[in-house]
């Protein structure tokens, strides 16, 4: 993530559970974020934060956030806004922890339970930086692929590709069966 964003909290020093931390977010940070995050920019971004133990050495971290969000229209690049409003919670224990278990791994090929819950994340050193969390989250709920009110639908599109007047085709058993006739007639 980027380097300059930097909201560090120490796992060994956590907050009261019944605390909550905001995230300070000044126009630079947001900036930085929305950069990260591959966006044109973000209006409004707040993130308030709280903190768990987890299991024996872990941390659950809990985060309700929102923001409005610009990006570019996939077919017009118009600018299109939306607003963004989710919440989320990470595990994270250190490696080295008894109660980290990977998954098991057969030929490579690591093995997951899809109604299991997540893997928790590694916590190397006893920090976790806030920021890092917050941006890998929101690129999971910012829409991939979005589409100004104004853009040719789907439809539209496809019609418009298929109406554009086609260069003749080529024919190849028309010019088989030519190429057969003229045998017959040589003959």
């Amino acid at each position: 993530m980027s380097s300059e964003l930097d909201c560090s909290i120490s796992v060994s020093n956590l907050p009261a559970a019944s605390e909550k931390l905001i995230l300070p977010i000044d126009e630079k940070s947001s900036r930085l974020a929305a950069q990260a995050c591959d966006v044109i920019g973000f209006e409004n971004l707040k993130a308030t934060f709280r903190f768990k133990r987890w299991r024996k050495h872990g941390v659950m971290v809990l985060c309700d956030f929102s923001v409005k969000v610009e990006q570019e229209c996939i077919a017009t690049l118009e600018p299109v806004v939306s607003r963004i409003d989710a919440s989320f919670e990470r595990q994270f224990l250190p490696e080295n922890s008894s109660d980290y278990k990977m998954p098991e791994i057969i030929d490579g090929e690591m093995i997951l339970d899809p109604e299991a819950s997540d893997i928790p994340d590694v916590l190397e050193g006893d920090a976790i930086n806030l920021w890092d969390v917050l941006i890998e989250e929101m690129i999971l709920v910012i829409d991939p692929f979005p589409r100004s009110d104004n853009a040719p639908s789907e439809v539209n599109l496809v019609e418009a590709v298929h109406d554009e007047p086609s260069e003749p085709t080529h024919k190849p058993f028309s010019d088989l069966k030519a190429l057969i006739s003229e045998k017959k007639s040589n003959k």
